[in-house]
């Protein structure tokens, strides 16, 4: 029963990255209309001077950087969107590696169409921001998504090392214990 957690099968891994994708893009694209709505007059103050809901339209990545390579960071996106829908999504295994891969497939999907389809035009449209942050930036959900992803690969990344290691001081001790191996040559056990 443990092993079946561990490895689920590759159709539930597959049906959790396209819900979690799906979900995340949906969310992204409806925050993002009702912050064109809602915040077009006025800010909205979440927690006073600290957190606030304020509309920006940003032409570059985040933290506003590369506000002149709009183009190239929009090219960017599509080749990284690929790259994840072509050998991440595939390769995803576990829970965890399945819900980053859709929280990254939602991020990049949700700040790329703003790039495709917001004024001035086709490669070269604003990104819809609205999460201010007192001293940090302003963000929307698609760069929570990415974010979240980011730190789930690392946090995925470190467990898939410390179950290798552990795996292998355990195949060391079991061999080392064996009969006949301590008469084995070194490369042999």
């Amino acid at each position: 029963m443990a092993s079946h957690r561990a490895h689920p099968r590759p159709s539930a891994t597959r049906a959790v990255m396209i819900a979690v994708a799906v979900l995340g893009f949906v969310l992204d694209r409806a925050t993002k209309l009702w912050a064109l709505h809602a915040l077009s007059v006025y800010d909205r103050q979440i927690i006073p001077g600290w957190l606030s809901l304020h509309l920006v339209y940003n032409s570059g990545a985040a933290f506003s950087l590369g506000t002149s390579f709009t183009v190239g960071l929009s090219c960017l996106s599509i080749v990284a969107l690929v790259f994840v829908l072509v050998w991440v999504f595939p390769r995803a295994r576990g829970w965890l590696a399945s819900v980053a891969a859709g929280l990254i497939a939602a991020g990049i999907a949700g700040n790329l169409l703003d790039r495709l389809l917001r004024e001035p035009g086709p490669m070269r449209g604003t990104v819809v921001d609205f999460i201010a942050v007192r001293y940090f930036a302003v963000f929307n959900i698609a760069d929570v998504c990415i974010t979240s992803a980011a730190i789930l690969f690392i946090w995925w990344a470190v467990r898939s090392d410390q179950t290798v290691e552990h795996a292998v001081r355990r195949a060391n001790a079991v061999g080392a214990s064996s009969p006949g191996a301590e008469g084995a040559p070194e490369e042999d056990r």
